[in-house]
Parts: C-alpha cells; structure tokens; sequence
C-alpha cells in the first residue's frame, strides 16, 4: 500500500482540491498532518476519508508524524498545492520493483507565463544532475529506508535537500516523467523574480553552510 502525507497549516483554500484529486486512487492510505491550523483545515479535511493528525507546525517534524502514523510499504510526501498526474503511483510502484529505493517527480508550474518554464526546468535538472530534490517535487521513498534514514532531520529549512542527499547516499533514486503539477502562488505573490532570487541566496547559502537559522530569516514561508 502506497501512503501520501501531505503536512498543511493555514490550507483551507486547497485541501478539498488536493483530496478531491486523489480520490480516484484505489488503494491509497491518505495522511493529513495539521500544524495547528488556525483556518477551517482540519474541518475541511475531516470530510474525507482520510487521517487526520496534528502536531507543532514544522514541515520535517509533520512528514515525521505522518509516517509514523503510515501503514504503507511506501511513502509519498506531497505538498497541499500540487497535484499528482495519473498514473504517478503506479509508475512509482514500478521503479520500487525495479530496484530503485526512492526518488521524486518531474515538476510542472501551473501557468502558461514562460518564465515558469525555466524555473521549473532549471529545478528538474538539478534533480536529475545532482539527485537534490525539493518537497514540491513529490518526494517518494520504500518506508523501509525512511526508517532507516532516520526520516527528516528535525530542521526548518532544506529538510528535504538533506533527506534527498541521504537517500542518495544509501539508495538508487529516480526522477519519474511522471509530473507533479505545482501552484504558481509563492512566486506570484511574492514576486517571481524575488523569490526566485531568494531561492537561489537560500540554496547558495545551504552551501556555504550558513546556519539554518540565519537563512530562515529570509525564506518566504506561504504555507
């Protein structure tokens, strides 16, 4: 069995999208992990057929959460604005078979402005180059290696670059063509040169090993 965790805080204007798009999906175990939303998340999501939790709002310690509370021998962490293309689990399915031990999607931005297209070309082919996947990607790993890992270090920033790099150190990883379909909103209400610009200080600064906290002060943190 496949199960998607997918941490929220404050979504109440997406979880009845991206619920609604998983529910044609048979088979799949659904996990919502609530950051102590103060919006109507958890009503909304409670509609459902699906788990709903709570924890402290921190995007690692909720993934945390959401897979100790899993049942399936896979483990999908999907963030409350993307959407899944059909066919993606069972693609996914079919690599774990293959050997492969995780990997992550190929990301589509939800516009049509041009733009889009290089930025999110630019993060396919650094996941592709390099294995460093982000959780917009649709991030996937068999539950045996999570727990082995350790799952997320518990950090507010970049706990997916480092969990990705761990994978890549133990694991055959895999970016599917598979898309994962993501909402333009960060950059269009920030400002996609703006947050594209601190996107990339962010990654340069992980880098340079500023400290976490240092690189919190400027990440742009919509959820």
């Amino acid at each position: 069995m496949t199960s998607i965790i997918i941490p929220v805080y404050n979504e109440e204007k997406n979880i009845n999208r991206v619920l609604e798009s998983l529910a044609d999906d048979k088979g799949l175990e659904i996990i919502v992990v609530d950051g102590r939303s103060e919006d109507r998340t958890v009503e909304f999501a409670s509609r459902f057929p699906v788990k709903v939790i709570q924890c402290s709002k921190n995007r690692a310690l909720q993934m945390n959460k959401g897979a100790e509370a899993s049942c399936g021998d896979m483990l999908l962490f999907l963030h409350a604005d993307c959407f899944l293309e059909k066919g993606s689990i069972g693609a996914i399915q079919d690599i774990l078979r293959d050997g492969y031990g995780g990997g992550c999607l190929t990301q589509k931005i939800k516009s049509s402005k041009r733009i889009f297209r290089c930025i999110e070309a630019s993060g396919n082919i650094r996941a592709r180059l390099l294995k460093i996947f982000y959780g917009d990607q649709a991030i996937f790993v068999r539950r045996d290696i999570f727990l082995k890992l350790g799952g997320f270090d518990d950090i507010s920033l970049f706990e997916d670059v480092l969990f990705s790099k761990k994978m890549g150190k133990e694991i055959k990883t895999k970016i599917l063509n598979k898309k994962v379909f993501v909402s333009p909103r960060r950059w269009e209400k920030g400002g996609i040169i703006r947050v594209t610009f601190i996107n990339w200080l962010l990654t340069l600064g992980f880098i340079l090993n500023v400290p976490i906290d240092r690189l919190k002060r400027i990440y742009h943190d919509i959820r």
